[in-house]
């Protein structure tokens, strides 16, 4: 069990991160340092397995595992509208999240004479 401080409780209120999506950033995100990153690339990943995970599940008729299947279908497409989220843990205890807007600005340099 993740212990949260009340700084994240306060930040993903206001950043519109709710209990379920800390969850799956935490089974499905990439770990670097202290933090635990779940982007676009990945999500696209995690619901190409998870689609065919599904097609499966559907062949045999298995409605309960199904439903939670969609649940997190759902909760990563909502993951991939904000572009990925970010958590930052130190030990058991998470101490902020984001959204993980990764946009890289290339300045371009002035390449004539001197």
């Amino acid at each position: 069990m993740i212990n949260l401080t009340y700084h994240v409780k306060e930040k993903m209120s206001q950043r519109g991160i709710y209990k379920d999506l800390v969850d799956v950033v935490l089974i499905y995100g990439k770990v670097k340092k202290d933090k635990v990153i779940l982007n676009n690339k990945q999500i696209d990943n995690v619901l190409r397995r998870l689609d065919k995970h599904y097609r499966r599940v559907k062949r045999l008729s298995n409605r309960l595992h199904s439903n939670n299947l969609n649940k997190i279908r759902s909760i990563l497409l909502k993951i991939r509208d904000k572009r990925g989220v970010t958590l930052v843990v130190m030990g058991e205890t998470l101490i902020t999240t984001y959204n993980t807007n990764i946009k890289l600005k290339y300045k371009r340099r002035y390449k004539g004479r001197k």
